[in-house]
């Protein structure tokens, strides 16, 4: 089959996890949990770019299509409130990254790109939702950079071997940092670590 083909139907079938994630989540009323969610829908993403794509381009320009799909939304009236907030564009930089990431690192990097992903689908999930256990209002907290760390680090030794928990402890140091979107800052610090690193 057509490499282009090919990985057109595997957008739309990972595409379809996201999709889902959006109109289950509708349902509840928590926006923090819900973008969790929503980031977690993103792993069987990462797993088939690591493993099942054929290049790089079909799946950005998926990446690239959401982050516009998810801009539209956020500006205009009908803005999906049970997980956009006004003036957050977390989901839009999320997209960015998966977008970028995925065509710079193809070549040399691909489980390198596939891992940060991971990073930012799952690590970044059970940080929320850990940290929300300890806090009522949004603020970084102790307990969720330690299950984000112990989650990366699992999940990079399972990718990348021991170097991977270098990279595990840089992209935790980055989303715990609130001068830049975590969505933005896990994927170029950890990624630059890896390139150089690895």
């Amino acid at each position: 089959m057509n490499a282009i083909l090919s990985d057109s139907l595997m957008s739309f079938a990972v595409g379809g996890a996201v999709l889902l994630s959006l109109a289950l989540t509708r349902r509840f009323a928590n926006v923090w949990i819900n973008r969790k969610v929503i980031h977690l829908s993103a792993v069987p993403a990462a797993l088939a770019y690591m493993y099942l794509y054929r290049e790089p381009y079909v799946f950005s320009a998926f990446s690239l299509c959401l982050a516009a799909a998810f801009l539209y939304f956020q500006a205009s009236p009908r803005r999906m409130n049970w997980f956009q907030m006004r003036r957050n564009l977390g989901e839009v930089f999320f997209c960015l990254s998966f977008a970028v990431i995925s065509v710079l690192m193809w070549d040399a990097h691909r489980p390198l790109a596939g891992t940060i992903m991971l990073f930012m689908a799952v690590g970044d999930s059970v940080t929320g939702v850990v940290r929300s256990r300890f806090v009522v209002e949004r603020k970084k907290h102790w307990s969720g950079s330690v299950a984000m760390f112990v989650v990366c680090a699992a999940v990079a030794l399972a990718f990348l071997g021991p170097w991977g928990v270098l990279l595990a402890l840089a992209a935790t140091l980055a989303e715990y940092q609130s001068w830049v979107d975590d969505n933005l800052a896990i994927p170029l610090v950890a990624g630059l670590l890896g390139v150089l690193i690895l």
